[in-house]
């Protein structure tokens, strides 16, 4: 009888190393996952900073090019004012 409890006892303590193993496994994929989801929040934060200065810019662009639209729709109508003056002269 205390053989066979000793075999039950070492398959137990077989069985426990086994899940030991499996757990470190387990732990250790958990870490890589987690660096990665660090990894993966990190590169989220920098993109959308990214996004805003690049919506920003573009609102910068936006009001230079209405300044420009503005400034060259007052260009041509000096122009045209100019060779309408100029007509009247000839």
């Amino acid at each position: 009888q205390v053989d066979a409890q000793l075999l039950v006892v070492q398959k137990l303590e077989e069985k426990e190393r086994g899940l030991q193993s499996s757990l470190a496994a387990v732990e250790k994929e958990l870490a890589l996952r987690s660096q990665a989801l660090e990894l993966n929040k990190r590169k989220a934060v920098e993109a959308a900073q990214l996004a805003e200065d690049l919506r920003a810019q573009g609102e910068h662009v936006q009001a230079r090019l209405r300044e420009l639209q503005a400034c060259a729709a007052e260009n041509r109508a000096a122009k045209d004012k100019e060779a309408l003056s100029l007509k009247r002269a000839q």
